[in-house]
């Protein structure tokens, strides 16, 4: 197929056409004849090899499930069980095998989006060796440890349509839920005492007076109001996924309610940033199918109203208030890369010390605190995700509409796709996120989706690949955003 051949030959380069096709005859090479009871308890994965077990996958989500509902909040006599560790200790010993291949240096080659997560763990250590300073080297690599073993287990596990499926119906409900008790506990239904809102600093008024604004909180990990924004996007995302699923029973109205709650939390939250966070999501999700008219008119069509109806969070101000304080912080780290620690940076988690607050913009406390080598690799994470899922929209659109999966859950997933993944990245500029498990779960969704996808076109092929051309590629997109923050930064902090 002319189109099928016009995507690989754009995906990686010339010289890795062979590599692509050994990938494709593996994942085309017809599985072993087993009897139906072995092939029940190894089934194999659709990108090839044997899938992880069943009971790995169901430990899975509830590792994830326990993210956003966790057990010692709602339940303070489990406060001291770490039901967590357990079941993502207990997940990853069921998956070593299939963790093992994916850590082999060709499936690297064939996803980079996982070769730069662990490069960030590598950038970590280096952050503090270069300043010789060891024990930042052994306890900040210990803890993002944590947070790629949790990736690992994500595209480890997650090897068909269905279990992608079942984990972000699992992420959905559990966030909702979560999300459906912080607004009943906001609005004073019912008092929960695991939920503490927060009372924020919101400018100055033309008395002098300092002007504060009630804002929702989450819980554990999403106690900050501008966190939990981005999740209520992300989730209400799902929630319409699942939705418009056709094959899905009456009950898929309850989404719509949910939706509904998750509108009203995201006002709760007062945050700025999940407002662009919305706008910037319904613009990537209308793209593929209306064009960029289209796309532009409902962001600012949705931007006017929301304006009116969110109040604070309309008002969106670099001059004064949060908004210019935060760019005061970009400011700090940035001067920082002028120093000689331009290439691995400060350190993890240094830059507190050097600005007295967290960047607010995830991709500045990267360069920040790891340097170009690291920023680098962690805007990887993302330029690869986006440039696979790219590829995807531009190959379905030239298509005309004809299916190009054998799989339709996976196409009909492709805008969502690409919507959540913006959604993060937009929440990233106001948030210091280079390190938490969330991040990492919609950058292995991502990879594990794009492992799907392009095991399932038609002629099955790998959408993205290391090599020298799209690392080029990646160097100028880092440098190329760099360069336009520090542009931002001296335009607006003043």
């Amino acid at each position: 197929m002319a189109n099928e051949a016009n995507l690989t030959q754009d995906a990686p380069g010339e010289t890795d056409h062979q590599q692509m096709m050994g990938y494709s005859q593996t994942l085309r090479k017809p599985a072993t004849i087993r009897s139906p009871r072995r092939r029940s308890a190894a089934p194999t994965s659709i990108i090839g090899g044997t899938s992880a077990p069943n009971n790995a996958y169901y430990l899975f989500l509830l590792v994830n499930i326990t993210l956003f509902l966790r057990p010692a909040e709602l339940v303070p006599a489990l406060a001291n069980l770490p039901i967590y560790e357990v079941l993502i200790v207990s997940s990853f010993f069921l998956s070593l095998d299939q963790i093992k291949r994916n850590l082999q240096m060709p499936m690297l080659k064939r996803q980079p989006i996982t070769f730069c997560v662990i490069g960030v763990l590598v950038a970590v250590a280096l952050s503090h060796a270069s300043h010789m300073y060891f024990y930042g080297i052994r306890t900040s690599t210990i803890a993002f440890l944590k947070t790629l073993i949790y990736y690992m287990l994500l595209v480890s596990i997650i090897d068909s349509p269905k279990r992608l499926k079942g984990l972000l119906k699992s992420v959905a409900i559990a966030s909702s839920i979560m999300i459906l008790l912080c607004v009943i506990d906001y609005s004073g239904v019912f008092d929960f005492e695991f939920i503490k809102h927060v009372s924020d600093r919101d400018g100055v008024s033309d008395a002098g007076e300092t002007i504060r604004v009630f804002r929702m909180r989450g819980t554990g990990i999403f106690q900050d109001p501008n966190d939990l924004s981005v999740l209520i996007v992300t989730t209400g995302i799902l929630c319409l996924f699942f939705f418009n699923d056709p094959s899905a029973s009456p009950l898929r109205f309850f989404w719509i309610l949910s939706m509904i709650v998750l509108g009203i939390g995201l006002i709760y939250t007062r945050s700025r940033g999940g407002l662009l966070t919305l706008g910037i999501a319904g613009m990537v999700f209308v793209l593929p199918k209306y064009g960029k008219k289209a796309a532009i008119a409902c962001a600012l069509v949705g931007m006017a109203g929301l304006t009116i109806l969110a109040g604070r969070q309309g008002n969106i101000d670099l001059n004064s208030g949060t908004g210019h304080d935060r760019i005061l912080l970009w400011r700090e780290g940035l001067s920082a890369l002028k120093s000689p620690d331009l290439l691995f940076g400060i350190g993890q988690g240094e830059y507190s010390d050097l600005a007295g607050l967290a960047a607010h913009n995830s991709f500045v406390h990267a360069f920040t605190e790891l340097g170009i080598f690291g920023g680098t690799l962690f805007i990887g994470c993302f330029f690869f995700a986006g440039l696979g899922i790219y590829r995807l929209a531009r190959f379905q659109s030239s298509n005309k509409g004809r299916p190009i999966f054998r799989d339709s859950e996976l196409e009909r997933y492709l805008p969502y796709a690409g919507a959540i993944l913006a959604a993060w990245c937009g929440g990233m500029m106001s948030l210091s996120r280079c390190y938490v498990v969330p991040t990492y779960m919609i950058v292995g969704v991502s990879a594990a989706y794009l492992n799907l996808a392009g095991a399932s076109l038609a002629k099955p092929t790998p959408l993205i690949y290391w090599n020298k051309q799209h690392l080029l590629q990646l160097v100028g997109v880092s440098l190329g955003l760099l360069a336009a923050l520090f542009i931002f930064v001296r335009i607006f902090a003043h």
